[in-house]
C-alpha cells in the first residue's frame, strides 16, 4: 500500500517569487533529503470554482509504504526538507497531510 505526503502551500504574498523559490531552491534542496520517496508531483490549486482557493500549490510526495513515509518524515533530512518548505511559504505555514492508499 503506497502512501503520500501532501504539502499544501497557502497563496503566497508574491506568487512569482514563491514559484521561483519552489522550483529553483526547494525542489533541488528537498528532493535528495526525502529518502525512500519514489516520486514528487506538483499541482497548482485552481478551485473551488465558486471562490478563490486557499492554497497555491500542492506537492505530492509518494512513498512505497506508510512506514517508509514515517521514517522519512521523522529523519533529520525529512525534518530539514519540511522546514525549508515552511521557510519559502510566504503566505503562511504549509499544511502537511499524510495519506495512505486504500488496500
Amino acid at each position: 500500500m503506497s502512501a503520500h505526503l501532501l504539502i499544501l502551500y497557502p497563496v503566497p504574498k508574491d506568487i512569482k517569487k514563491f514559484d521561483r523559490a519552489y522550483r529553483e531552491e526547494h525542489l533541488p534542496y528537498a528532493g535528495p533529503k526525502l529518502v525512500g520517496a519514489t516520486g514528487v508531483s506538483t499541482k497548482r490549486v485552481v478551485g473551488p470554482a465558486f471562490a478563490p482557493p486557499p492554497y497555491h500549490l500542492m506537492s505530492d510526495v509518494t512513498f512505497p509504504s506508510l512506514d517508509t513515509l514515517k521514517a522519512c518524515a521523522t529523519s533529520e533530512g525529512g525534518k530539514q526538507a519540511l522546514a525549508h518548505a515552511a521557510s519559502i511559504s510566504s503566505g503562511g505555514a504549509p499544511m502537511v497531510i499524510a495519506l495512505a492508499d486504500e488496500a
